[in-house]
């Protein structure tokens, strides 16, 4: 039987290791240095889109900041009650003087997916975009009310005879 030992700071390595990792795969190239943020790449980080949902008097209103966007390069789809929100930012390669010293705007693609409620009216929905905001509005169908049903009674109506009396 082989025998492990384990070190300090060979599990130190591992949990940097790791935690770089999901800082990757959570915030993409937003944390990498200066140095290597100069550096071209050849992956396109994938970001989770901030929203609000707001509810309005005929539906629903999604906010979405998307500034340094084009609305050319923003994608919305709505298919089986999910509406879906892409969009791209990226380096205009125009920059042709000076480094940077520090890369805090992200780059990449802009992602998020909305369930909504089955009363939207799918056919309605619109798009606009001001100031580097996306909203969306997404209308419902009227609220339904509740109505009044009259029961109806199962019996024929009783009928008189020429005689007087009442056949049923």
């Amino acid at each position: 039987m082989d025998m492990v030992h384990s070190s300090p700071s060979h599990e130190l390595a591992s949990l940097h290791s790791a935690m770089d990792r999901l800082f990757s795969e959570t915030f993409g190239d937003a944390f990498r240095s200066a140095r290597v943020a100069d550096a071209p790449s050849t992956e396109v980080a994938t970001y989770r889109l901030p929203i609000n949902v707001v509810q309005t008097d005929g539906g629903y209103r999604i906010e979405a900041p998307l500034p340094g966007v084009k609305p050319s390069d923003v994608e919305i789809t709505f298919s089986e009650g999910t509406l879906s929100i892409n969009a791209k930012r990226s380096e205009e390669r125009s920059r042709k003087e000076g480094r940077f010293l520090r890369r805090e705007m992200a780059l990449g693609n802009f992602e998020r997916q909305v369930t909504v409620p089955a009363d939207v009216q799918a056919g309605r929905i619109k798009a606009s975009f001001k100031s580097g905001m996306l909203s969306i509005d997404v209308p419902r169908v009227g609220e339904a009310r509740p109505a009044r049903i009259q029961v109806q009674s199962g019996e024929q109506p009783k009928r008189s005879t020429r005689a007087g009396s009442v056949k049923g």
